[in-house]
């Protein structure tokens, strides 16, 4: 009788493992809600390469210009007396709504025009910066936009002259601005190291910093922070910024924190993309941040290469997580709590403390499980380790997004040495 309640007992127990295993896996992840089709499909896709020239109505006086990096301008024509139009088109599509668009505007003698942001393959998102320097940035004034939400167009009052006047969905933050921030704290700081691990697409290199106290500590966490996989998320990339400012400051909790941990930052993961102003895409049109199960993509191959070699380094264990990007709200997106981590539900606890730090600040949590192929997860697969997607609102207030920043790098830090004492005793 005990025999044949094991046999039973068994049978029953391979079923059931044989059932989960076929409906787990029975059902290939193929993107998210907002993803268009084909999204995880990471093998190179044709793109269009922007036309770079100034354009203008000569008989007006009335010019545009996409001649900079990040800039984003396909075409320019008169509609009428009292309306231009400029097209916006992607790189590629279809294409998530991330309607990229930058461009400089004058006029050979001082006047007031109206000019239509129009879309191919995308409705309009971002409200217009200004600047005069392409450096200090403001918002548009509500009274000098219109948007048509029914055609996804946007008419922008601008007052032009002969000094260009930069128009952008965000602040530029290109290659250039990137790695002049990241040589300046490498520069100041002797535990700041500045390499290059690879090259995009467009042979781009790929910047990668590493920052740690030289300690005669044998054994070391890891923290790993990527950014700006997507061009248009800038103020993830503003984020990024900060927190990276604040593991490598002076503060006493940062000095301790090195001495326990190094940081393994990728700031600027899709150089192509910021550089020539995509609304999404690398140099060979793909996702990035679908391309962490295939790595297809020269990018996503050289960060995996440079992190790898710790799953098998006694000395140093990977931690934690941290992905920025932007979208229409401040939210992160943890893994969800069934699922094992190391440290456990560590995202959780640092997000609770952070909203008691910004209570007048929503910040949105959805978990999301670990199927999709996106650098969290594959940190999650590859070292067991937790990790976060940090969501930056488009429109978020920066001093206040910097504020934020600074408060998270804190308290990963603080919680994270009390995670590295707590699997040291």
């Amino acid at each position: 009788m005990k025999h044949n309640n094991y046999c039973r007992s068994a049978i029953i127990f391979l079923f059931t493992i044989i059932l989960f295993s076929s409906c787990s896996s029975s059902k290939e992840f193929s993107g998210f809600s907002y993803d268009p089709e084909g999204s995880t499909v990471t093998t190179d896709k044709e793109i269009q390469l922007q036309h770079k020239h100034a354009m203008g109505i000569t008989k007006d006086g009335v010019w545009v210009s996409n001649e900079f990096a990040g800039a984003r301008m396909n075409n320019f024509y008169k509609v009428n007396d009292s309306l231009y139009r400029v097209v916006i088109e992607p790189e590629n599509h279809p294409v998530n709504n991330s309607p990229w668009y930058a461009f400089k505007a004058w006029s050979n003698e001082p006047k007031t025009v109206d000019i239509q942001l129009q879309y191919k393959h995308g409705q309009h998102r971002y409200r217009p910066k200004l600047s005069t320097d392409g450096k200090q940035w403001r918002n548009i004034r509500p009274a000098n936009l219109s948007t048509d939400t029914a055609a996804g167009t946007a008419t922008l009052t601008l007052q032009l002259d002969r000094e260009p006047l930069w128009v952008s969905a965000q602040e530029l933050l290109t290659f250039k601005d990137m790695r002049q921030w990241a040589d300046s704290i490498a520069s100041a700081n002797s535990y700041a190291k500045l390499d290059t691990i690879g090259y995009s697409h467009y042979q781009r290199p790929l910047l990668k910093m590493k920052i740690s106290d030289d300690t005669k500590s044998p054994e070391k966490g890891v923290l790993v922070v990527i950014g700006r996989q997507h061009p248009p998320e800038v103020t993830g990339g503003l984020a990024s910024q900060t927190f990276i400012e604040t593991v490598s400051g002076d503060s006493e909790l940062a000095q301790r924190f090195r001495q326990k941990f190094e940081v393994w930052a990728y700031p600027l993961a899709n150089p192509d993309g910021v550089q020539q102003g995509h609304w999404r895409h690398n140099g060979a049109g793909i996702d990035l941040n679908r391309d962490w199960q295939a790595f297809n993509q020269p990018e996503t191959q050289s960060i995996r290469d440079d992190l790898y070699p710790l799953k098998n380094d006694k000395s140093r264990k990977v931690y934690y997580g941290v992905d920025f990007h932007s979208t229409n709200e401040n939210i992160f997106y943890p893994i969800n709590k069934e699922v094992s981590t190391f440290p456990e539900d560590f995202t959780y606890s640092w997000i609770k403390m952070l909203k008691e730090e910004f209570p007048d600040t929503e910040l949105a949590v959805k978990p999301f499980d670990t199927s999709s192929p996106i650098a969290k997860n594959w940190l999650y697969h590859t070292f067991g380790a937790d990790a976060v997607t940090y969501e930056v609102d488009d429109a978020a207030d920066r001093a206040r997004t910097y504020d934020i920043a600074h408060e998270s790098a804190r308290i990963i830090m603080k919680k994270l040495l009390e995670s590295y004492e707590q699997t040291k005793h």
